[in-house]
């Protein structure tokens, strides 16, 4: 035997018209199930908003319209004037007006008061005339207040940002009093734009009047730091004693590396020149200082002649001799007179060498104090530049307020309207639109009657569908039993069992004709009972179910018709059935079968008959038996939980291969209970339409607490019916 003690497990497939669906996501199913079920709810309440709204448009009087467009200025002249100033950074967002804003100026009492003192000069529109002031017993104030009122209540306004262009509309009962107020209204804005206008020219040139006098005296100011700078810095322009600077640098660098270069060869002449002398006096003819020299030239020319000579003599005379050693002392002359004048050209030169180096260190001091004025341009140029600029940006604005004050100096001398009515007003007639007044309605009645349908279906707390059972529990769905249409055409739930043989024939042709008989509901009905016959079998294969008890979780509903089909479907594939009436307080197959009652199971229980003497056969299906109630005193708790009862269901067991119970409401009577404990387990029918959330939960409480083999449910289609009550 496989039962369930209400853990979660598969749903099983179920019979025809089972719902299959995914759990997730929106139910739409559901949803289409609850507006089906409230249709009539919903179509009265979207008919009586729709009918409401039709008789409104129809019963409403017209009324009449004038509109005009105008044109308007979206930028005042105080903005211009100081967003074009560089100097002064303007928010545009924050100096234009939002849209409500303007909507809210338009509309106020100071631009309408023209209007408002206009219509009661003429006693339009509901305004009361000075005049009859005193009749009304109210004050000058309260009277332009309550007109104000009426004008402000008629006048819509429409602005867009990116046209810039008001669209006003006023509505009225007079089709010349609306044409008169629109035509006065669109005067009023045209007159509140001039006098906008003409009140930001005078802001404008007051701020413009403040502004010069500090941008006048800002140039002077400039002017006069520019001035002392350059007196200070002894310059006309940076840029002038810069290039003289640069100049005059550049000049001097030259100069002084002409004078290095010189010194550096002067120096090294004048120690090649006192290597040579202190070396050999006699060979510095080949000094690059000496040869130059005309008179230490002369000396060596003179120096080679009397060599020559004392050559030519020492062929003939003796060294020492007269001749030889006078020619040895004038060579000695000559050699003296050769180092004095070598001493003279080395003293001549460290001269210049003095010279160049004292000339080198002025000129290092001179391109010192040059590059020191550089630096200290540098600043002065710093400086220069920052007042020119300034000075160029304040007499730019200075030039700017004054064109900008002579521009708007003109301006107000004008009187051009700034804003420009581009479309007059013009009436039209607003009839009440009876068709968009119906589909409003209905619409509106529509969405009203499908919430109230929703809240009466949420509140009402019944489960419609398989996928209202499986979001209950998850007790699988052994089947789904469509609802028996036979039913609605006049024909008697209780009297079916005698017609369900009939089908087979009809559908070979023969037996009564397929009008006379509901024979698609039956044959429906037939293959329900066999799918769940089906599921009941492969529940275990292995453990066959032997016997169950069929109960209803709905309070005060038999389910003896479910219990006779099953077991006639269980009869029709070949097992043998025995259908056993164990509802004692209410028995109801006796009358469905239409068997006497006289005695049966509460007998046999007793003690009082056997099995053999009180079953009965069913005529038309040989598969099928079929146990009455009987009748006895007995309390049936008492002969439920009797030793008698075990006996007996061991006993049908091995008879029969499926016996069936028809107990009472398991809710109401422990009768179910008692069955379910000896037999396989309990079978619970929900009926669908009428059991309710909190009925099925508390019987699988029960079912839980009691630790009852539960089989699985069994879903009972209800009637479809349309209704503005719940089914």
């Amino acid at each position: 035997m496989k039962a369930h003690t209400l853990q979660p497990s598969p749903t099983l497939p179920m019979a025809a018209g089972a719902d299959s669906g995914s759990e997730g996501g929106l139910d739409l199913s559901s949803l289409l199930s609850t507006l089906r079920r409230r249709l009539l709810l919903i179509a009265g309440i979207t008919a009586a908003f729709a009918g409401a709204a039709g008789l409104r448009a129809y019963l409403s009087p017209p009324s009449y319209s004038a509109t005009f467009e105008i044109l308007i200025q979206p930028q005042s002249a105080e903005t211009e004037v100081i967003s074009s100033l560089s100097e002064v950074p303007v928010n545009q967002q924050e100096t234009e007006l939002t849209l409500g804003d303007q909507t809210r100026i338009l509309t106020s009492p100071g631009v309408l008061q023209p209007v408002v003192a206009d219509l009661r000069a003429k006693g339009l529109e509901g305004c009361v005339p000075s005049n009859q002031a005193a009749s009304t017993g109210l004050s000058e104030e309260e009277l332009n207040r309550t007109c104000y009122s009426q004008v402000k209540s008629r006048l819509g306004l429409q602005l867009t940002k990116e046209s810039r262009i008001v669209r006003a509309t006023y509505r009225g009962a007079s089709s010349q009093d609306v044409e008169y107020v629109a035509s006065l209204i669109a005067r009023t804005f045209l007159d509140y734009g001039l006098a906008s206008r003409q009140r930001d020219l005078q802001q404008g040139l007051k701020f413009l009047a403040d502004k010069i006098p500090d941008a006048s005296k800002r140039v002077d100011e400039l002017q006069g730091n520019l001035q002392s700078l350059r007196q200070g810095s002894n310059l006309i322009t940076p840029e002038a004693e810069g290039s003289k600077l640069s100049g005059q640098i550049a000049n001097f660098e030259n100069e002084y590396r002409a004078v290095l270069i010189e010194l550096e060869e002067n120096l090294t002449r004048y120690e090649e020149l006192e290597r040579q002398l202190s070396e050999r006096p006699q060979d510095v003819s080949v000094s690059s200082v000496l040869s130059s020299n005309s008179r230490y030239q002369a000396l060596v020319e003179q120096l080679l002649t009397l060599d020559s000579q004392i050559a030519q003599a020492s062929t003939i005379f003796r060294s020492t001799s007269a001749d030889m050693q006078v020619l040895q002392e004038q060579r000695q002359n000559l050699l003296a007179l050769m180092a004095r004048e070598g001493a003279n050209a080395q003293q001549e030169l460290m001269g210049q060498i003095d010279v160049l180096a004292a000339r080198e260190a002025a000129l290092s001091s001179t391109l010192t104090n040059l590059n020191v004025d550089v630096g200290q341009l540098a600043g002065v140029t710093r400086e220069f530049t920052d007042l020119e600029r300034e000075l160029t940006i304040a007499n730019t604005n200075l030039s700017q307020l004054l064109e900008r004050r002579e521009t708007l100096q003109i301006e107000a001398a004008q009187r051009e309207l700034p804003w420009e009515l581009i479309t007059p007003a013009t009436v039209a007639t607003d009839v009440a639109n009876l068709s968009n007044n119906l589909v409003l309605g209905g619409l509106l009645g529509l969405l009203l009657g499908v919430g109230l349908a929703l809240a009466l279906d949420s509140q009402k707390d019944v489960l419609y569908t398989a996928r209202d059972l499986k979001r209950v529990t998850p007790v699988p769905i052994l089947g789904l039993i469509p609802h028996n249409g036979a039913v609605e055409r006049g024909y008697d739930e209780q009297h079916l069992l005698s017609l369900y043989q009939v089908v087979d024939e009809m559908l070979n042709g023969q037996g009564p004709k397929k009008g006379d008989l509901p024979i698609d509901d039956l044959y429906a009905y037939r293959e329900a009972f066999r799918s769940l016959v089906a599921n009941l079998q492969r529940l275990d294969a292995d453990r066959p179910l032997r016997s169950l008890v069929i109960s209803s979780a709905d309070n005060q509903l038999a389910d003896s018709t479910t219990a006779a089909y099953l077991a006639w479907a269980a009869a029709e594939l070949g097992n043998r059935v025995l259908l056993i009436d164990a509802d004692f307080r209410f028995p109801h197959l006796h009358n469905f079968l239409e068997l006497p009652n006289h005695q049966g199971f509460a007998n046999i229980l007793a003690g009082e008959l056997d099995l053999k003497n009180v079953i009965k056969r069913s005529p038309t299906e040989p598969n099928l038996f079929v146990l009455t109630t009987g009748t006895t005193e007995i309390d049936p708790a008492r002969l439920l939980s009797s030793s008698k009862m075990t006996q007996f269901v061991a006993k049908t067991e091995s008879y029969f291969d499926l016996i069936i119970y028809d107990s009472p409401p398991f809710s109401e009577y422990a009768d179910a209970a008692l069955l379910s404990a000896e037999t396989s387990g309990l079978v619970l029918v929900s009926h669908l339409g009428t059991v309710k959330s909190i009925q099925l939960e508390q019987a699988l409480e029960k079912l839980w607490i009691a630790k009852i083999p539960l089989v699985g449910l069994i879903a009972k289609e209800a009637a479809s019916k349309l209704s503005l009550l719940p089914v």
